[in-house]
């Protein structure tokens, strides 16, 4: 039997059509491909932004980076808004403003001479500008030399009698000159034309306790830290004059606000130690001291106060080790305070030798500056080692110290 084909038929059959299938294969893809799109975002983007040729972000502005810097210094952030001011300077030399906010910056991170070139840089570009001059005479005053900042900050205020600035530096200039009654009247003039000024505020206030006015004193640098929130030297002045009030705990609340913007403030942890120690509580105070010193060892003070404290507990070894770090560090403040009282602990710690080397030493420095009260410390403290040959007796009772 023979098949016949009908030719009039597809040799292959053709499938059966199903239209929710293939719609619902279709959002699957659909929905696969977005997924890609969006893990892939970052390298599209990147791509979309190379084709229409976005390539690497553009170096800020001169503006944006003095925007900037002005943002970091209301933050507290002093050295990041100077870098930020020196690019802008770099980039635009002669721009007045730029000068004069680098300056600024310079002058409050310790750093006038600095400030008195970009100041000699302004007047180079205008004679007759008052920031040039508030600059040169605010460089002067904080690098020590008042005396020749008043005539600078005198002819800058002819050539513009209502710049804060310069009714700010003239106050502080006379202070330190010893012209009490000249420096608060250059503060009054400055605040009869704003009191919005934190740094006016603030240089009024030390002309303010320079009478004694310490109450209104207290008031400015309130005002002054209200304008100024995160500018430390300012809460470290009125947390002075609060101790130096007996007002203790008002005190050690802003060394606490200092600790909470700034938590590894050293300056704040010494503060705290000496005021815990002022009012007695001597275990605090000797924690802040040793919080101290982890985060700055360099500082000789800290390292004095700490000795003291070790001491005080006959913690022998601790005051040694305190007391050589203080030499270590020292710039000649703490030279016969902490070299006497090193020579003592090595004595207390059985090093007979050494200890009697440092009192020795300590003996001539002593006898010339005066100090009647070390001098007798230092002698007990030599008769002490020659009435006890081993020098190793824990029975021995500790010299007397004056702190």
């Amino acid at each position: 039997m023979k098949i016949r084909r009908d030719y009039t038929q597809p040799f292959f059959r053709q499938p059966k059509r199903h239209p929710i299938r293939n719609l619902f294969i279709t959002v699957v893809l659909g929905l696969l491909l977005g997924l890609a799109i969006v893990w892939q975002r970052e390298t599209v983007v990147g791509l979309v932004a190379g084709i229409a040729g976005g390539g690497a972000s553009p170096t800020p502005r001169p503006e944006e980076l003095a925007a900037r810097a002005s943002e970091r210094l209301l933050d507290g952030d002093i050295p990041g808004a100077e870098a930020l001011l020196a690019t802008a300077v770099a980039e635009r030399p002669q721009d007045v403003a730029f000068l004069y906010q680098r300056g600024r910056a310079l002058i409050e991170l310790g750093r006038s001479q600095e400030a008195l070139a970009l100041s000699d840089a302004i007047t180079g570009i205008d004679a007759r500008d008052p920031r040039g001059f508030a600059l040169k005479a605010t460089a002067l005053t904080w690098g020590g030399q008042p005396a020749s900042a008043i005539p600078i900050a005198l002819a800058g205020l002819e050539l513009n009698p209502r710049f804060i600035p310069l009714h700010a530096t003239l106050a502080r200039a006379y202070v330190d000159e010893q012209r009490w009654a000249d420096g608060l009247e250059a503060g009054e003039r400055g605040l009869s034309i704003s009191g919005d000024d934190a740094e006016l505020n603030r240089a009024y206030a030390y002309a303010l306790q320079s009478v004694g006015s310490y109450g209104d004193s207290i008031r400015h640098l309130q005002r002054a830290i209200e304008l100024r929130p995160a500018y430390l030297p300012t809460h470290f002045e009125l947390a002075g004059l609060y101790l130096a009030r007996d007002e203790d705990q008002s005190a050690i609340d802003i060394y606490d606000h200092i600790l909470a913007i700034d938590p590894r403030n050293a300056r704040a942890m010494l503060r705290l130690c000496l005021a815990y120690r002022k009012v007695g509580e001597f275990a605090r105070a000797l924690g802040f001291c040793e919080d101290s010193v982890t985060n700055d060892e360099t500082d000789p003070e800290a390292q004095f106060q700490l000795g003291l404290l070790y001491y005080r507990e006959r913690r022998f070894e601790g005051s040694r080790a305190a007391f050589q770090q203080c030499l270590n560090h020292d710039d000649g403040v703490y030279d016969l305070s902490c070299r006497y009282r090193l020579g003592l602990s090595h004595y207390y710690t059985g090093d007979c030798t050494t200890g009697w080397g440092l009192l020795r030493d300590s003996l001539d420095l002593a006898r010339a500056s005066g100090d009647e009260i070390t001098l007798g410390n230092i002698l007990q403290g030599l008769d002490a080692i020659e009435s006890d040959p081993k020098c190793i007796d824990d029975a021995v009772e500790p010299v007397t110290i004056q702190d």
